[in-house]
């Protein structure tokens, strides 16, 4: 099974008031079709809503329909006709009282998520008078934040990605995502892009990399593939520290990074049954000849258990939060229960069968 996160608990579409104008529908189609994940026998349907929501923006209805019951969404599509500014995501109409904005946010989404969260509002705005939004939590590994924007009424939470209607979507994604942070091999200057988020303690990644992995090493000259992790540590137990295991990995002996994947991946059962994660951390490290003080000290440094965090957040803001996902050229490929429709697409960019 693909694992989630709970974050789909606030990503539920909700049904908010908001109005419709004239604007170009194609280029908004368009950019919907290149934003949201690709599926098996894809069908969308962009449909403007003729009531009012969030100041300053048309309001569309986005319906994407597969083959695949994992895959799709029913979505809000929000398009500023002063700015080109494009929102995809959920729209939360917050309670209208004499209670603070960040009194409102709060409470509203404390309430959709059922635990406590502290809130925090831009001073500044964004185009359009948006306001960024921190919701933050306490977890075991520290302070987890969802990003947000409320919009200048003050009315609607707005929860998603944001981007130009005449920019790239796919674009955006890698650059809001924060591709720079990830560990890189192929080719810099092939025309194929690949970035991979997975979870070390997730089946369907292990199994994704089993059939993935022997495309990639055989096809290296053709392309240029990312990896970032994403561990979704409120349903994995270790996912986290392993996830921390490989960013040391990374910065003391990079050239093992690969190794340790190839490791890590086919051996989650024996994994899961080890006293602790630590411990085959540091065996890794002593077999593949690694400097484990080294290792031992960034694995356990707070500064990047932050990180770490702030970098699962960034995709939740981009709708990422399933596992594993791949993003072939900017496009986002649903995975589905076998893999077959990304490992056919990735063959195909490739020109291989």
């Amino acid at each position: 099974m693909i694992a989630k996160t709970f974050v789909p608990a606030l990503l539920i579409a909700a049904s908010v008031p908001v109005y419709a104008a004239p604007a170009n529908l194609a280029a908004i189609q368009a950019y919907a079709e290149k934003a949201l994940t690709q599926c098996p026998d894809s069908h969308m349907t962009v449909e403007p809503i003729n009531q009012p929501g969030p100041s300053g923006f048309i309001a569309f209805r986005v319906t994407h329909t597969s083959s695949d019951k994992t895959c799709g969404r029913q979505t809000y599509l929000l398009y500023s006709p002063s700015t080109n500014q494009v929102i995809i995501g959920t729209v939360i109409g917050l309670p209208l009282d004499n209670r603070s904005p960040q009194e409102r946010v709060a409470l509203t989404a404390s309430e959709l998520l059922k635990t406590t969260l502290n809130v925090s509002v831009a001073a500044f705005p964004l185009p359009d008078g948006l306001h960024a939004v921190s919701m933050t939590k306490q977890t075991p590994w520290g302070p987890f934040s969802y990003r947000a924007f409320m919009d200048a009424s003050t009315r609607f939470l707005i929860v998603g990605s944001r981007g130009n209607l005449y920019v790239d979507p796919g674009t955006t994604l890698v650059e809001s995502i924060g591709i720079e942070h990830a560990v890189r091999r192929g080719n810099p200057k092939a025309r194929l892009k690949i970035l991979e988020l997975s979870d070390f303690e997730c089946p369907t990644c292990a199994r994704a990399h089993k059939e993935v992995e022997p495309i990639i090493a055989r096809n290296l000259s053709k392309i240029d593939y990312y990896r970032l992790d994403l561990p979704l540590f409120e349903h994995h137990e270790w996912a986290l520290p392993a996830a921390l295991g490989a960013r040391a990995i990374a910065k003391v002996a990079p050239a093992k990074y690969w190794a340790y994947v190839n490791f890590i991946f086919p051996n989650q059962d024996a994994i899961g049954k080890s006293k602790s994660f630590e411990e085959t951390l540091q065996n890794f490290c002593e077999d593949h000849d690694i400097d484990w003080k080294k290792v031992e000290k960034i694995y356990r440094s707070p500064a990047e258990r932050t990180a770490l965090l702030d970098q699962i957040s960034r995709a939740f803001d981009n709708g990422i939060n399933s596992t594993p996902t791949y993003i072939v050229n900017g496009q986002i490929i649903g995975f589905g229960p076998s893999g077959s429709f990304t490992i056919a697409a990735i063959k195909k960019a490739l020109g291989v069968k």
